[in-house]
């Protein structure tokens, strides 16, 4: 055999060692894949829990509540009888300011009258001053009362529920108002979209206005 048919014989022979050797390593590396990996993926499948997420919408959550509702007839009812007394006590002095109109200058019957008008507009002011803090004072009580129920409430059904993460939803109200205040609603709004399987608002609202129907049944 010529030299030169020899090293065409041994180029062959080493061709085929080689893909041998190729198709060897590529079998082996695809049972390595398809076996080692699949077994240790599925471990930590089975140890990874999926996260549990909800939603809730405050402002509907507030403007159902029942309790919500008999507060706020209350404090009108309260902020009613305020201004009551507030217009009653405007129209004694327009009165009084009539009368001493009539009366004549420098009279000892206009002085006395005049002094008891700045002491009535003195106690007006006091008391419309007086009002104001008071309702302010019981409006900011009664909100933060509300919220902490229903933030509880909502801590209450997390847990219960094995929830791993509550988000708060707010829809703004978009009408009315200038360009900056539409602009400050759109970035509060922090959930743009989520599905009816996340949506908790209404089974919080349903819980709350229960509890508080039991409450005032024992009352």
């Amino acid at each position: 055999m010529k030299r030169k048919d020899l090293y065409k014989t041994n180029d062959k022979r080493n061709n085929r060692a080689f893909i041998y050797a190729f198709v060897g390593v590529v079998c082996l590396s695809l049972f390595v894949v398809n076996s080692f990996p699949k077994q240790v993926v599925g471990a930590d499948a089975t140890s990874v829990k999926a996260l549990k997420i909800g939603v809730v919408d405050l402002n509907d959550v507030f403007s159902k509540y029942e309790k919500r509702k008999k507060c706020d007839t209350q404090l009108k009812e309260q902020e009613a009888q305020y201004q009551k007394s507030i217009n009653d006590k405007k129209k004694e002095l327009v009165a009084l300011s009539e009368k001493i109109q009539l009366m004549d200058l420098g009279s000892e019957a206009r002085k006395k009258d005049e002094e008891t008008f700045e002491k009535k507009n003195m106690e007006l002011e006091s008391f419309a001053k007086f009002a104001e803090k008071n309702l302010v004072k019981k409006y900011k009580s009664y909100f933060e009362g509300l919220y902490t129920e229903v933030c509880k409430e909502v801590e209450e059904i997390g847990k219960r529920e094995q929830y791993d993460l509550i988000i708060k939803k707010e829809e703004p109200e978009l009408q009315g108002g200038g360009i900056s205040e539409l602009q400050f609603k759109v970035g509060i709004k922090a959930v743009l979209y989520n599905s009816d399987a996340v949506e908790l608002t209404s089974r919080v609202i349903d819980s709350l206005n229960k509890k508080y129907a039991e409450v005032s049944k024992g009352k």
